[in-house]
């Protein structure tokens, strides 16, 4: 994505109107709506492109969060793909059982945190102690709730 239409995706993400955010970046409410329907486009391509690459079978997927709810095919485990603007496509295997011991704990517990507030998700002293595995399950729950996470 162009930086123009991160931006938007941003601004989007927090909530403003396509016309407020039209308005902050100074370009029409109709460019807001073309720029969104191309971005659209290009993240569903590639939180599809990612499921498909690492044989995830697609359960969900609801572009306009940038969020993909998927089974891996050879663990059968839940996993999550989410696109964001900080920190483009990530992949959250959020029913691993040996979080803990993984050497990339810290990197993916903050890269969570970064998550949740590019989505506006509170997350608590205690929740951000969660090995990332749980903390991914409690903050995909409130970005899309109603989904079985």
């Amino acid at each position: 994505m162009t930086d123009k239409q991160l931006e938007i995706w941003k601004l989007r993400f927090k909530g403003l109107s396509k016309a407020e955010v039209g308005r902050q970046l100074g370009i029409s409410r109709q460019a807001v709506y073309d720029a969104e329907n191309i971005m659209l486009e290009k993240v569903e391509a590639a939180l599809k492109h990612v499921a498909e690459a690492s044989r995830i079978e697609i359960g969900q997927i609801d572009v306009s969060k940038g969020i993909l709810l998927g089974i891996n095919s050879e663990t059968r485990k839940k996993v999550i793909i989410t696109f964001s603007a900080r920190n483009g496509i990530q992949t959250w295997h959020y029913e691993q059982p040996d979080c803990e011991a993984c050497k990339w704990l810290e990197s993916c517990r903050q890269r969570l945190l970064d998550e949740a507030d590019e989505r506006d998700i509170p997350v608590s002293h205690l929740e951000r102690e969660l090995p990332p595995c749980k903390l991914a399950n409690q903050i995909f729950s409130q970005a899309v709730p109603g989904w079985n996470l």
